[in-house]
């Protein structure tokens, strides 16, 4: 595994600089534990939630960057979001439900083996390994698959889920920002509401006033955008808790 001295040889060498904001999103994949991916949009709402005001778009480019120079590897598993997780060219790979896209990994190091063997016979060099296989899960099978719903899942999954959820809000970035609950930006209808403390409110209305569109509620003092301003939302108040069905519409 890199170290960021190495890591930051290793961008020079390719033509990019090993800004912040890159160094910043290693160590969250450094932080991840065994066996968890990220989305570029999980990733997102985590650097959100702690005080980094990163457009999403500028997540999906450092993601790009960072794949094609294998220190992160992009798994295509059954759910239409690519996710990602560090590259460490294992032996682990990956076994997928693809109706409720539950994920297993298994390690074997025989696959890891013949694939760096083909590289060298043909004179390349090996960044990355990875293999999966597309399955159908025991519960999947017993409630009558293919004939379920597009959204039905298994208990294990949902069980694994809510783990693996609770575990990226506990990620530790090593940094002296605080969650606060209060300034949240949530979902309602066709509107981005943004929640903030009334003692704060005249401060976001002058941001506010930068994105069309906006009104104030004097009923509960928040802040409503249209659903279309929600990137430029997001950018203008960092930090904020982030209700995560704003990124399926």
């Amino acid at each position: 595994m890199d170290n960021l001295d190495s890591l930051k040889t290793k961008f020079n060498a390719q033509g990019y600089r090993f800004t912040p904001q890159r160094q910043l999103i290693f160590e969250i994949f450094q932080t991840l534990p065994k066996g968890h991916h990220l989305s570029a949009e999980s990733l997102y709402l985590l650097l959100l939630q702690h005080g980094e005001a990163m457009s999403l778009s500028t997540v999906y480019r450092i993601l790009k960057i960072m794949t094609k120079m294998g220190i992160i590897r992009e798994v295509e598993l059954a759910q239409a979001q690519k996710h990602y997780e560090l590259n460490t060219i294992s032996t682990h790979h990956h076994i997928v439900c693809v109706q409720c896209h539950q994920i297993i990994e298994f390690e074997n190091n025989s696959i890891f083996q013949q694939g760096l063997k083909q590289v060298e016979t043909m004179g390349l060099q090996l960044i990355d390994c990875k293999f999966t296989l597309q399955t159908i899960c025991l519960e999947a099978l017993q409630m009558g698959w293919p004939t379920l719903s597009s959204n039905w899942a298994c208990s294990r999954f949902i069980k694994a889920d809510k783990e693996k959820n609770s575990t990226h809000q506990q990620l530790n970035l090593n940094t002296d920002i605080k969650e606060k609950p209060e300034r949240r930006i949530d979902l309602k209808g066709e509107y981005i509401v943004v929640h903030t403390p009334k003692d704060e409110i005249d401060n976001c209305q002058n941001r506010a006033k930068l994105i069309p569109g906006w009104r104030l509620s004097r009923a509960d003092k928040t802040l409503y955008f249209p659903l279309e301003k929600a990137s430029e939302v997001l950018n203008l108040f960092p930090g904020y808790e982030v209700d995560p069905k704003i990124f399926h519409k």
